[in-house]
């Protein structure tokens, strides 16, 4: 069983979900801010495969951990969650990121929406995937600037290859 809290970044919301996820061979039951489905899952490999949902509806899926966010890809969408780590700040909670965009999938670099030095907002496009001939966009799971990009149009990648780099942004540039 694996439990917590993930808030959404992506499209942009910061939506905060408690989650449980318990699996019991095929099954899996995700209850996900109170809201519970079982879900019958195929798997491809580790993070890829299908599920079918209770109304017998069919979903692909890609998953992937980068740093601290997760990062799904169901049905030509993708999602950002970052885990919600409690640190003592007062009684606030604070997420933590990792700096590297990463390939969700096999595919090819179609557009590179950013430079380094760009400051980019998190749910911002920065980079345009073609993979299994959709057209996906990955987008930033956290506000920084871009550090590097390692990658080039036109090129192939594979999946969890770093697509990009953020770093944080510096105060000064923050308030400008």
């Amino acid at each position: 069983m694996s439990q917590g809290q993930l808030r959404r970044q992506s499209p942009a919301s910061d939506q905060v979900f408690d989650y449980r996820v318990e699996t019991q061979g095929e099954t899996v039951r995700v209850n996900l801010g109170g809201d519970e489905i079982e879900l019958t899952v195929t798997a491809q490999s580790d993070q890829e495969g299908w599920c079918r949902t209770p109304d017998g509806n069919l979903h692909s899926f890609v998953w992937a951990w980068a740093g601290h966010s997760l990062e799904l890809w169901l049905d030509g969408n993708v999602f950002t969650f970052e885990r919600v780590e409690r640190r003592r700040q007062g009684d606030r909670e604070s997420p933590v990121g990792g700096a590297d965009i990463v390939a969700l999938m096999p595919g090819t670099v179609e557009q590179i929406l950013v430079q380094p030095g760009d400051p980019v907002e998190r749910g911002q496009t920065v980079i345009i995937m073609e993979s299994m001939k959709m057209e996906l966009s990955v987008a930033a799971h956290r506000d920084g600037v871009v550090k590097q990009i390692p990658v080039g149009l036109g090129q192939q990648v594979d999946k969890g290859m770093r697509l990009l780099e953020l770093e944080e942004q510096s105060e000064e540039a923050a308030s400008n």
